[in-house]
């Protein structure tokens, strides 16, 4: 699997070309769904890993190293632009459950690391300056993937001032910065470590939708 994403950008190598059969076996492994609801990476992850390699077991100013970097960072960052293409009509609520599930348990650690300011780890990644706005996005969008199979069009239509039972009475300063936050969790989630990749696709559609709307309505 890892050799399937990270392969043609570290090595320029693709491990399906030419391979029909190699691409049959990938092809049942997604359609069996103890795989590819529980323990399957994605291609976002292992592109960012691929680069964080780099970062962490060679050394930058080796040419060969900084070409995967730069390669790998600009593969992410395409992925990045395809986070919101999730139609309301693949949203599933066992996932859009599990995703809700996953930041409440995890919900002081999610605050932390996207306003971290000194991150080990995908330091090219901005970070939130706010906590506070960290957690009112969080508390946000967790309300919204309850919605279940609504998720998606409730991302997207919703009053963004509602949150839970209260309101987002935010600054325009305030929805940059907790948007700037949505962009960050969606960023560093990783599958499958934080969950699995269905959950982490409609989650990172929903971190989106709500960032991109945030800045939109902002008057910065």
């Amino acid at each position: 699997e890892r050799w399937r994403w990270q392969m043609p950008l570290s090595k320029g190598f693709d491990i399906l070309e030419g391979r029909p059969a190699m691409q049959r076996w990938f092809d049942a492994m997604d359609e069996f769904t103890p795989y590819s609801e529980r323990v399957a990476g994605d291609a976002y992850s292992w592109t960012c890993t691929a680069a964080m390699f780099a970062r962490y077991f060679n050394k930058e100013d080796n040419p060969k190293t900084q070409a995967t970097i730069e390669r790998s960072d600009a593969a992410a960052a395409r992925l990045v632009e395809t986070f919101r293409d999730v139609d309301a009509s693949e949203c599933e609520a066992r996932f859009a459950f599990e995703a809700a599930q996953k930041i409440i348990s995890n919900y002081e650690a999610i605050a932390n690391d996207c306003t971290n300011q000194n991150p080990v780890s995908q330091q090219h990644i901005g970070r939130s300056g706010n906590k506070e706005n960290a957690e009112t996005v969080l508390q946000y969008v967790t309300s919204i993937l309850l919605k279940g199979d609504g998720a998606i069009e409730y991302a997207q239509t919703s009053d963004l001032r509602v949150v839970g039972g209260g309101k987002m009475a935010m600054t325009d300063e305030d929805k940059l910065d907790a948007a700037l936050a949505a962009k960050t969790v969606a960023s560093r989630l990783c599958v499958p470590r934080d969950m699995s990749a269905p959950a982490a696709k409609i989650l990172r559609a929903v971190l989106t939708i709500v960032a991109e709307r945030l800045t939109t309505e902002s008057s910065v």
